[in-house]
């Protein structure tokens, strides 16, 4: 497969790449910023969030500079090497630090779609709904262990041999996987925001940037053009692997939305949930006892504030204070 559009397309991506790796480079360090420069005590999350943002970013730093090394390799270093650069990604295909890279990239990936796993849990609250997508988690663990052992292997080749047929499997499995999780997620937050008739109060849980973050909707998007590619065996696939720098950026952005308290959390999937009770002759009755027609976001909100253990409220309607001090609303607008 190595010739001059591979070549082509190979540079271009390791160019996306560097540009990408400075956007995960950013989005890091707000992070740290978050964590760091925040007055608010830690809590367990924050911690795991911490760690698990910076053990991604340790992985696709090892990804993009194994990439960008082997291309100086072959470009620079070895460029009068016998044959050219397409013999010299022939002979040094496999070689250690790009099977290193391959190895990283692929644990980034099952790591971020374990993510994706549990913050399908998160906003379904329920685990029966993450049953096939877990299952699918463990075929793409399944294949990643065969992919890495066939084309890090001596003569080994990710492009060629029984290689491809674990690379097919595993970015297929992947990818549906995602399309999945994707759909889970976007169709669930859908749902919630029509019921709620997206009122501007829920922006922040129900708007178009939550739905794209929360979902991972770009890394579903471009890993279905690497696939498309890949097994048309075009040697453009090559130039769309940039997809797999989205390992790391679509969870550093749910890590934003997290230390900012703008992500679903299981309270806040349960508060949705208990005041969209039934659909029916009403349109929903709440937990706390409103009736149709009583919610309206835009209602005067310096009445008391209802016990969210009572049956029913001290004022009729839904008081959007409580539903603050339940999901932490933000008060400031979505980024």
């Amino acid at each position: 497969m190595a010739n001059s559009t591979s070549q082509n397309a190979m540079y271009v991506m390791n160019n996306i790449n560097a540009i990408l790796y400075g956007v995960v480079l950013v989005l890091y360090f707000r992070v740290l910023r978050y964590m760091f420069s925040s007055s608010k005590k830690w809590t367990p999350m924050d911690k795991f969030m911490m760690a698990f943002s910076t053990v991604l970013v340790l992985l696709n730093t090892i990804f993009w500079t194994t990439q960008s090394y082997f291309g100086e390799m072959m470009w620079i270093v070895h460029s009068d090497y016998p044959g050219g650069a397409d013999a010299y990604w022939i002979d040094f295909g496999s070689v250690w630090y790009q099977t290193w890279g391959m190895a990283a990239c692929v644990v980034c990936n099952l790591l971020n779609d374990a993510f994706l796993v549990y913050r399908c849990f998160v906003i379904w609250n329920s685990r029966r709904i993450i049953l096939f997508p877990s299952t699918l988690w463990l075929a793409s663990l399944a294949f990643s262990i065969g992919l890495l052992y066939e084309s890090g292997r001596p003569d080994g080749n990710y492009f060629a041999g029984i290689a491809t047929i674990f690379v097919t499997a595993y970015t297929a499995s992947t990818f549906a996987f995602n399309v999945v999780v994707t759909s889970l997620i976007i169709g669930r937050i859908l749902y919630i925001g029509r019921r709620l008739a997206f009122a501007n109060e829920f922006k922040v849980y129900i708007g178009a940037v939550a739905i794209v973050i929360e979902s991972a909707l770009p890394f579903t998007v471009f890993s279905a053009a690497y696939l498309v590619t890949y097994a048309m065996g075009s040697d453009i696939s090559i130039g769309f692997s940039f997809y797999a720098m989205f390992t790391c950026i679509s969870p550093l952005l749910i890590t934003l939305r997290v230390l900012s308290r703008r992500a679903w959390t299981r309270d806040s999937s349960n508060l949705f949930t208990t005041t969209i009770s039934y659909t029916g002759a009403t349109d929903f009755v709440t937990n706390m006892g409103a009736q149709p027609g009583d919610y309206d976001v835009e209602k005067d909100t310096t009445s008391k504030v209802p016990d969210l253990e009572a049956g029913r409220p001290d004022s009729e309607g839904l008081d959007t204070h409580a539903i603050r001090s339940v999901v932490s609303l933000p008060d400031s607008s979505p980024v």
